[in-house]
C-alpha cells in the first residue's frame, strides 16, 4: 500500500497545526501572528486572543537580551541555532528549547519559531542525574548542598547533612530550612531568602553566616551559606543552598578582632577598644540619661624600675597593674592599657559619684602594697584623674577631662585620685 501523503494546502495546514511541536510567527517587532494548536494549549490561550500580543513578554527577563539577539541575527541564517529559554505559561514558566527559520516570503522581518517543550525531559535528567560522576561528587562533597522551596522547605539535600552535621535527610526533607538553624541566626536565613527571591542567579548569591545545629553538640558550628535563586528554572524550581563550615575561618577572624583591641603584654584592652566602647557608652547614656565615667591612670614608678632593674621588671609591672585592674572593676566596666605606662577605665550604669570614687580608692589601696618582681620589691603606686560625662561631651572631651584631672594628682604629690572641675580647664586657658 503507497504511503499516505497530504494532498492539498488544507491537509499540510492541518498537519502543522497538529504537530506535537508549538509553532508560531512573529512580526519584525515580536507581535504574534499566528500559532498551531499546541501553541495555543501552551499558553492557554487561543491565537485569535493573541493576535498583536508581543512573544517578548512571555520570555523570561534573564532570557530576553539573548531572545532579543537571536532574533536580530536570524535574518542572516537558513535557520537558526537552537536555544533554550524559559516562558511563562498558566503551568509556571517552562524550559523550551526554540529554533527560529527567517519567513521573508511571508512578510519582511518575519521568523517562524518552533518550541519543543523540554521541561519533563530536562526534570528527569537532572533527578536521575546522567553523570554518575557528578552525583558522586555532590553526595560526597564537604559542601552541604539543598533544594529550598519558596516557602523555606528542604526539598532534598546532599549527605554531607549526614556526615558534617549528623542528621538524617529523610527528617530534614519537608521540613523548613530554620530548623536546621541555630535560633539567634534563623531571622538572618529568612531574610536571605528574601533577599534571594529578589534577585536571579545572574545577580550571583545571597550569602550569610549562621550556626547550624550539629547532633551531640550543644554549640552550633558556624556554616557559610551561600542561596542561588532557580525558582523561575523550570528544570529545579527551588533556591539552590550551598554551605561550607567556617570554623576555622571563624577563629582566625576572632583571634585577628582580638588582637586588633587588646593589648598583648597585660591582656587588657587597647586603646582602640577603649575609644570604641567609650563611643558607645556614651551614645547609650544619650539615649537612656545614665551616667559614664573615665578613669585616666598614670603609674607612678614604672620609670624608676626599669631603670633600676631592666624592661623586664617594668613589663612585669605593667602586668602587675593589669591584674589589679581585672580584680577591682565590674565585669561590666572596661578596663585598658592606653599606651606606656597609661591604663583607662570605663564605668557605666551608678547611681551616685561617689561609686566612682571608691573604686579609684579600691585600685589605690590595692596599688600601695608593693609588688615583688624577681627578687625585687617595686612600688606600683599610680595616680589616678576621673571624669564624668555630661550633656553633649565628647569622647575627646571627656578623655580629655579625666587627664587634667590626672595630672593635678600628681601635682598634689601623686598616689591619689582628684576628680576633673571645671577650675582645672580654666587654669589651663590661663596659661
Amino acid at each position: 500500500m503507497p504511503p499516505i501523503a497530504p494532498t492539498g494546502d488544507a491537509e499540510l495546514l492541518r498537519l502543522i497545526r497538529e504537530l506535537p511541536d508549538a509553532v508560531v510567527v512573529v512580526g519584525p517587532t515580536g507581535i504574534l501572528v499566528w500559532g498551531n494548536s499546541t501553541a495555543e494549549r501552551l499558553f492557554g490561550t487561543t491565537i485569535a486572543e493573541a493576535m498583536g500580543l508581543s512573544g517578548l513578554d512571555f520570555v523570561h527577563p534573564e532570557d530576553l537580551p539573548f531572545v532579543l539577539l537571536s532574533l536580530e541575527t536570524i535574518q542572516e541564517k537558513e535557520v537558526g541555532a537552537p536555544i533554550e529559554i524559559r516562558l511563562k505559561t498558566p503551568f509556571g514558566w517552562r524550559l523550551m528549547e526554540l529554533v527560529g527559520t527567517p519567513v521573508p516570503w511571508l512578510t519582511e522581518g518575519s521568523v517562524l519559531l518552533s518550541l519543543r517543550d523540554l521541561t519533563e525531559r530536562r526534570r528527569f535528567e537532572v533527578s536521575h542525574n546522567r553523570d554518575a560522576r557528578l552525583r558522586a561528587v555532590v553526595q560526597h562533597a564537604p559542601v552541604v548542598t539543598m533544594l529550598v522551596a519558596r516557602d523555606g522547605t528542604v526539598e532534598s539535600c546532599s549527605g554531607a547533612v549526614s556526615r558534617m552535621l549528623g542528621h538524617d535527610p529523610e527528617l530534614i526533607e519537608g521540613r523548613p530550612l530554620v530548623n536546621l538553624v541555630a535560633t539567634e541566626d534563623r531571622q538572618g536565613v529568612m531574610e536571605a531568602i528574601v533577599r534571594a527571591s529578589q534577585s536571579g542567579p545572574a545577580a550571583g548569591p545571597v550569602s550569610v553566616t549562621v550556626g547550624l545545629n550539629r547532633i551531640g553538640s550543644p554549640v552550633p558550628i558556624p556554616f557559610e551559606l551561600s542561596l542561588v535563586n532557580l525558582v523561575d528554572d523550570p528544570t529545579v524550581g527551588a533556591y539552590v543552598v550551598s554551605g561550607h563550615d567556617v570554623t576555622v575561618r571563624k577563629r582566625l577572624e576572632e583571634e585577628l578582632s582580638f588582637h586588633a583591641y587588646h593589648d598583648s603584654l597585660t591582656g587588657l584592652g587597647n586603646r582602640a577598644l577603649f575609644l570604641k566602647r567609650l563611643d558607645d557608652a556614651l551614645a547609650r547614656a544619650g539615649r537612656s540619661d545614665s551616667k559614664v565615667a573615665a578613669l585616666f591612670l598614670d603609674m607612678d614608678g614604672l620609670k624608676s624600675a626599669n631603670d633600676r632593674l631592666g624592661h623586664g621588671a617594668g613589663d612585669a609591672l605593667l602586668q602587675a597593674m593589669a591584674g589589679v585592674l581585672r580584680t577591682s572593676v565590674r565585669k561590666s566596666d572596661t578596663a585598658a592599657r592606653l599606651g606606656g605606662d597609661e591604663f583607662g577605665v570605663i564605668v557605666e550604669d551608678f547611681n551616685h559619684p561617689t561609686e566612682v570614687e571608691g573604686l579609684a580608692d579600691r585600685i589605690l589601696e590595692a596599688c600601695r602594697k608593693p609588688f615583688v618582681i624577681g627578687d625585687a620589691t617595686v612600688s606600683g603606686t599610680v595616680s589616678i584623674g576621673f571624669a564624668f560625662a555630661g550633656s553633649g561631651i565628647t569622647v575627646d572631651e571627656l578623655m580629655s577631662n579625666a587627664d587634667r584631672a590626672m595630672y593635678a594628682a600628681k601635682y598634689r604629690g601623686k598616689d591619689r585620685h582628684e576628680r576633673f572641675e571645671s577650675w582645672m580647664l580654666d587654669a589651663e586657658r590661663a596659661v
